[in-house]
């Protein structure tokens, strides 16, 4: 090793590529995620199922053997009696408003 200008000692061609590499390695270290654990992909998994047993207890008369389809096939025909109903009522209340008035 030769000693230059300023004092400070020229470096081999060598030792320069190996603290490349080692910058190269660090960086790709760093950039890629570390692997989840087996139980941080559970939890998404863990959400839908808290997820759909609410709905199973919200929607009445759900088949558990039916599966995720029956259960939204299910929910949907719910909703559509449940907006029917909600229709009828303003009906009502529009008929014996116009009817208490006169």
């Amino acid at each position: 090793m030769g000693v230059t200008l300023e004092g400070q000692r020229k470096e081999s061609i060598w030792v320069l590529m190996r603290r490349q590499r080692a910058r190269r390695a660090l960086v790709k270290k760093i950039m890629i995620r570390p692997r989840k654990s087996v139980e941080a992909s559970r939890r998404p998994c863990r959400a839908i199922h808290r997820r759909v047993k609410t709905l199973k207890e919200l929607v009445p008369n759900t088949k558990t053997s039916e599966g995720l389809d029956g259960l939204f096939r299910q929910t949907a025909d719910y909703i559509l009696a449940l907006e029917m109903k909600v229709r009828v009522m303003q009906t009502m209340v529009q008929v014996l408003t116009e009817t208490d008035c006169v």
